[in-house]
Formats: structure tokens, C-alpha cells, sequence
């Protein structure tokens, strides 16, 4: 085997440190002028609020450092419309001019988010539009396709147009029909001014621009933020607390702390973590939650009559909507998990009995004297023929003095003055009779 001399292996590493020097200074000098860099910013998939957050982030930093230019560079079924609306303000508030890029589709929150950008370019094959609401209910219609109208209006585009996108009740002639959902293709949304450029590729993109000479900055999402953006959605957001509400249903129909409440706990935090990387969950919204678990766990351990555990309940559901995205949400969440709840617990009674909770409110065993329990008065038949002294009158009840002790008693027949002597002749159960004696 050959092997290197120790001054070749020397002479090829003090060409590589040469090489070095000569790459890295032009290499920095190009990143370090922004007014020749382009930031390429990738939206691919749902869009949530961490995907928002994403975007809000990498604008402002293109701002920031006063960039040349933002691509973003879109693919998206759609997603949240308070997601999308975010996004869109961002765009609308950037100084550095924004470009969308649509390589495939961009549907539904994804075509408003298009629509705020000052050039749309399209590659062919690729379509904009179909943006009906889910619930599509008249309130909702309205206020979705006013976003899409406004946002038409402050980017110089024909606001019939982005509303046709929502509405289907509108028509445009030779473009949408009434009772159809407006979605162009690249062709179509270039023929009425949508499609500001048609390229085939990014490179074609830079050039029709004039960017292409310019240094592409471009940041994909970090695992972090790929796990908000998948927590953050909202069939995922609606799970994770359905699995943990239920978790902690069975842990409520079980003795001692186990499995079910660890499950319960580590759902929770999934879903509250999700919320605080995307950025639109506080912390006092947890701290609200953790509060609400504290003043359960107080019920069970100490009597408090169900307080702690309603205020306990209570301060839960107030966490749960208030480390939503929107008050909206967070009740939609809410109402899924009491639904859960709902449903499991009297199949959990059925099944289980009464949880912890229940049976510190609930007497469950009835005190049977065949259980050991003893309810019965103090006998007193050992009374029967002692003599006493009547300590109040008797009319007919009231008290005499036999032996030192304080007996309530009833006359026999007739009222005895309070001092007279007195027989018991009769007892039963707790009930004493007494007569007169003659002296």
C-alpha cells in the first residue's frame, strides 16, 4: 500500500488553507452585503401558527438586515384562516419586497397569503384559489371574503376576483360561473392580472426579477419548529387533548396515581408546548392550567365539600381555551374534550363505580348493623324500680335525679311537682316512666 510522505501531506494542507482563504473571504463578503441577498422563505404543507410564526420571523429578519428581496416559495392545501391572516399582515407590513412563488398550488389560506404579496409568479400546472370556509355558514362567508377583498385592494388586484375564491354565489364572466368556487390556473390568473409572471423554474423567477446575480439566503423550518407545526394542527391539537382528557378520566376511576395519569399529563404538555413554540400560548395560560390539576389533586386529598375540585375544573378549561390560537378554537377544544368526558364517564360508572372524586361527595355503603355498625340508644332498663327525686316539674316530661343522675323521663298519668319523689315503673328503649311515691 502506497503511503503519503510527511512533506506531501503537508504541502496538500497548506494548499487547502490557500484555497480556503481565497473561497471564504468572497464567499463572506457576498453573504455579508444583504443588499444583495434574497431570502427564500419555504411554506410546504398545512398552515398553522407555528408556520405563521416561521414566516413573521424570517420577514422580519429580511427586514431587519434590509435584504433585497423575499421569495416565498409556497405549496399548501390551505389550513387556518387566523394562521393565514397573520401571515398576510406580515407580508402587507414588509418593507422588502415580498414575491410568491407557486410551483404547484396554493389553495384556500394559501391563496390569501398569495394574494398579499407584491408579485406572483407561477410556474405551469400550478393554481390559485379555492378558498370556501369550513363551516361555509353566511357569517363566516362574509367575513372570509372580506379578508380576501381588502387584501386584493391593498396589493392593486380586482377584488371580485379573491372574493369569487371564497363565495360561490358570485360569478365573473368567462372565469367562474355562480355556484362554483373560483380556482385559476397559472394561465387564467395571468390573463386577469393575478399572475404577475410565469416562470419554469426558481432560476427563470430570479432572472425575470433581476436577482440573478443576487446570494440566495434559504432557512427550512428546524426540528423544533417542525414539531410545532405538526402539534399546532388542528385535528392533532383536538386529539391530543380528547387522548388527555380521557387519560385523566381513567386515572380519576383508579386508586393510587399510574399509568393513565402520566398519559393524561404528557398529552397535556403536547398540547400547550405545541401553542408556546408557535408563539400564541402564554405562560400564564399554563400556569392557569397547572393551578387548576393543583386544586384537583387538593380535593382529593383534602375534604373541601367539591370546592377545590369545581375551581379546579374550572381553571383547566380556562387554560385549555386561553392557550388557543383564538378564543374561537379554544372553545372548539374545550367543547371536544367535554364531549369525551361526557361519554366516558357514566361508561366508567357503569363499569367501575364512582371515581375518587365522586366518592368523597357520595355515601356509597349503607351502615347496616349487619356491617357492624350500631345506631341503637343507650339501655336503660337497669332503671326499672330505682327511686328518684323529680328535679323539674313533669308535664308530663321532664327530668328526675336517681343516683346523681340526670334522667329524662315521662309522668305516668298525671303532672308531678318539681321535689316530689318518684318510681320508675316502666321502661322502653329509650323512654322512662315514672309515678308519684307516698311517703
Amino acid at each position: 500500500m502506497k503511503t503519503w510522505p510527511v512533506r506531501s501531506k503537508l504541502k496538500i494542507f497548506a494548499l487547502l488553507l490557500i484555497l480556503l482563504a481565497v473561497l471564504l473571504p468572497a464567499t463572506a463578503s457576498a453573504a455579508s452585503d444583504p443588499a444583495n441577498t434574497v431570502m427564500v422563505i419555504p411554506i410546504d404543507g398545512e398552515i398553522t401558527p407555528a408556520m405563521a410564526a416561521f414566516l413573521e420571523d424570517k420577514i422580519d429578519e429580511a427586514n431587519d438586515s434590509g435584504m433585497l428581496g423575499i421569495i416565498i416559495d409556497i405549496k399548501t392545501f390551505g389550513g387556518r384562516v387566523d394562521a393565514a391572516v397573520e401571515m398576510r399582515d406580515a407580508i402587507l407590513s414588509s418593507e422588502v419586497p415580498v414575491v410568491v412563488y407557486i410551483q404547484s398550488r396554493a389553495i384556500s389560506a394559501g391563496a390569501l397569503i398569495s394574494i398579499a404579496a407584491d408579485t406572483i409568479a407561477m410556474a405551469p400546472g400550478s393554481h390559485l384559489g379555492a378558498a370556501k370556509p369550513n363551516p361555509s355558514d353566511s357569517k363566516t362567508v362574509a367575513y372570509v371574503s372580506g379578508e380576501f377583498r381588502t387584501t386584493a385592494e391593498r396589493t392593486g388586484r380586482d377584488p371580485q376576483i379573491a372574493a369569487a375564491m371564497v363565495d360561490e354565489s358570485l360569478a365573473i364572466e368567462g372565469l367562474v360561473g355562480e355556484g362554483e368556487i373560483l380556482d385559476m390556473t397559472a394561465e387564467e390568473a395571468s390573463q386577469v392580472g393575478y399572475a404577475d409572471l410565469l416562470v419554469n423554474s426558481r432560476n427563470d423567477l430570479l432572472t425575470k426579477l433581476g436577482w440573478q446575480n443576487a446570494v440566495l439566503v434559504e432557512d427550512e423550518p428546524d426540528f423544533r419548529l417542525r414539531i410545532a407545526q405538526f402539534l399546532t394542527s388542528t385535528e392533532v391539537a383536538a386529539l391530543l387533548l380528547a387522548i388527555g382528557t380521557l387519560a385523566f378520566v381513567v386515572e380519576f376511576f383508579t386508586e393510587g396515581f399510574g399509568g393513565a395519569g402520566i398519559v393524561g399529563i404528557v398529552f397535556f404538555v403536547l398540547y400547550f408546548s405545541g401553542g408556546f413554540i408557535a408563539g400564541y400560548t402564554n405562560l400564564w395560560s399554563i400556569v392557569i392550567f397547572i393551578a387548576g390539576a393543583v386544586l384537583i389533586v387538593v380535593e382529593l386529598i383534602v375534604p373541601g365539600f367539591g370546592v377545590f375540585g369545581i375551581a379546579g375544573a374550572l381553571a383547566m378549561m380556562v387554560g385549555i381555551v386561553l392557550a388557543a390560537p383564538s378564543l374561537s378554537q379554544g372553545i372548539l377544544y374545550l367543547l371536544i374534550a367535554i364531549v369525551v368526558a361526557v361519554v366516558a364517564v357514566p361508561l366508567f360508572i357503569k363499569f367501575f363505580g364512582h371515581s375518587r372524586f365522586v366518592r368523597r361527595l357520595v355515601l356509597e355503603q349503607a351502615e347496616t348493623s349487619e356491617a357492624g355498625y350500631v345506631n341503637l340508644p343507650e339501655s336503660k332498663k337497669n332503671l326499672l324500680g330505682q327511686l328518684g327525686v323529680a328535679y323539674t316539674d313533669l308535664r308530663p316530661a321532664g327530668a328526675v335525679r336517681i343516683d346523681g343522675r340526670r334522667i329524662d323521663v315521662i309522668a305516668a298519668g298525671e303532672f308531678i311537682d318539681q321535689g316530689t319523689p318518684v318510681k320508675v315503673i316502666h321502661v322502653e328503649g329509650a323512654k322512662v316512666i315514672v309515678e308519684p311515691v307516698d311517703e
